[in-house]
């Protein structure tokens, strides 16, 4: 079943460091590489106090486990504590009469 998944993946790096525009760049061919659409958006948020600059990634899928890769492996490649996931009901779309989804 498809449900609808937003990640919240924060660019301070627990050592001080920053995910910066161009690390960020090549992470997202991650995502392409994983996803046939999506939609990020910049967004502020919080960890352990601190705010941080914040990707949010929106996507629908069948694939729980794509999303759960796709989190392990930015916490993994940027030594993060954590990605922020948020499950809800799928997302739906309006389309030409002509479209099937």
């Amino acid at each position: 079943m498809k449900q609808t998944y937003q990640m919240y993946f924060g660019r301070n790096v627990p050592t001080g460091e920053y995910v910066s525009d161009e690390l960020w760049e090549g992470f997202k061919e991650v995502l392409g590489m994983t996803f046939t659409g999506y939609t990020i958006q910049d967004v502020e948020g919080a960890w352990k106090g601190q705010t941080e600059d914040t990707k949010l990634v929106t996507v629908t899928t069948k694939h729980r486990n794509k999303v759960d890769d796709v989190c392990k492996s930015y916490v993994n490649t940027f030594n993060q504590d954590a990605v922020g996931l948020l499950v809800s009901e799928p997302m739906t779309f309006v389309t030409k009469q002509s479209e099937i989804y």
